[in-house]
């Protein structure tokens, strides 16, 4: 197995650990447990915890910003944009233990600078990304002219955040079909009237 390979392993345990027990009560020792291995194993890829969990903060985006490419590629237009955002949410149990893996770093990056700082990278990617789609839509009159679109990139994140973490917090409020319909109600609100 290479370095590689084996980090990603090692950043899985974490996840397992984090999900399972709360980002607190994860150690190195509970991850090399997880591994079933020694904690000199686990110290061998990652120096200390907050190096192990900005490389799995790291694998959280990755994977978000894959899957929103995978969902948006065959669909033009809103349903492009609708298909973006609904990668990022939680609508089956593999989504869930990412919003809690998520939600759990945004808790121990407080009082951490460089790992708000990473997470404010990443925020700042996602604001990109959908300022960018916001405008193709905008140019393609999908959307309503004189929108400011660094806003409505905000709104959006912070639709997305609302509901991941609401899920984590209250799975029964948040079914897919709502979390569906609160998105779809949000970007109706930004369309060119007809």
């Amino acid at each position: 197995m290479s370095y590689g390979d084996r980090r990603l392993e090692v950043t899985e345990a974490a996840w397992r650990v984090i999900v399972r027990e709360g980002l607190e009560r994860t150690s190195m020792r509970a991850i090399a447990q997880e591994l079933g291995s020694s904690t000199g194993v686990v110290t061998h890829y990652f120096r200390d915890k907050d190096e192990l969990m900005l490389f799995a903060l790291e694998r959280v985006s990755e994977n978000l910003i894959a899957d929103m490419k995978v969902y948006a590629a065959e669909q033009q237009g809103i349903e492009r944009l609708e298909q973006m955002i609904f990668s990022a949410l939680p609508f089956e149990a593999r989504g869930i233990a990412g919003w809690q893996v998520w939600v759990a770093f945004l808790g121990y990056a407080i009082g951490r600078k460089p790992l708000i700082q990473e997470h404010r990278k990443r925020y700042d990617f996602l604001r990109h990304i959908l300022c960018q789609e916001l405008a193709q839509l905008q140019t393609a009159r999908l959307i309503r002219d004189g929108l400011d679109l660094t806003l409505e990139a905000n709104a959006l994140i912070a639709l997305v955040d609302g509901i991941g973490t609401g899920v984590v917090i209250n799975p029964e409020q948040f079914h897919p079909d709502q979390q569906r319909y609160l998105v779809q109600r949000h970007i109706s609100s930004l369309l060119e009237p007809s």
